[in-house]
């Protein structure tokens, strides 16, 4: 099962809010995301699919899916879906984007730092350090740093555990695999380290997003 980062969605990392209108003519294979999904139907029908069973959709049906949540359509008819997607941090970066100094004015993200960011993404159960993530991108690591911080507002470690903290919370709703497992699935080998690390992004323990979110 494909699992979507908030990197194939977001177009600017500082502000993860982003939205679409689709037209689904076709099956949309099961999936699930790093962030929050809300679908508005305005015009067609289909059935929707996801942990919780099957729905029948027509016009004004609303779909809310929380991160880790997988779902799929089938049998659309003319279904056209408005969605917007929400990061699971989208709060808090709003509330800073209404001040001086917020995310509203930050640099664009810069080509290093959007390379750094897939590299990132493609190990995450790497143990990453700031000059093993320099030595890859070609640059210093307090120079990657400054770098972040004008492009994103946060470091790259904390960059790191956010989308750590987005996977694991896809595993623990997809798999039956111990939280310790999880955790060292996604470069926190530490359990402690790992339950401070999700809870920081999520305001829950793994256990306690599990069995929130899991039907």
């Amino acid at each position: 099962m494909h699992n979507v980062l908030s990197s194939e969605v977001f177009p600017d990392p500082r502000l993860p809010v982003a939205g679409e209108r689709l037209e689904l003519v076709a099956d949309v294979a099961v999936h699930s995301h790093a962030f929050f999904e809300i679908a508005v139907v305005v015009a067609g029908r289909g059935v929707h699919v996801s942990a919780a069973g099957e729905v029948e959709l027509a016009p004004d049906s609303v779909v809310v899916l929380r991160p880790g949540e997988w779902h799929g359509y089938v049998d659309c008819v003319g279904l056209v879906v408005r969605n917007a997607y929400l990061g699971p941090d989208v709060f808090g970066l709003l509330s800073g984007a209404l001040v001086p100094g917020g995310p509203s004015t930050r640099a664009p993200a810069h080509p290093a730092v959007q390379h750094a960011m897939r590299v990132l993404e493609a190990d995450l159960a790497e143990p990453w350090t700031l000059e093993q993530l320099g030595a890859r991108v070609n640059l210093a690591p307090g120079y990657l740093i400054r770098l972040f911080g004008k492009s994103v507002g946060m470091s790259p470690i904390a960059y790191l555990n956010r989308i750590r903290a987005e996977r694991a919370a896809g595993l623990l709703i997809e798999t039956e695999l111990p939280v310790a497992s999880v955790g060292a699935m996604v470069g926190w080998h530490d359990p402690s380290h790992a339950t401070r690390r999700f809870r920081s992004t999520f305001g829950l323990s793994p256990s306690q997003y599990r069995s929130a979110f899991r039907p």
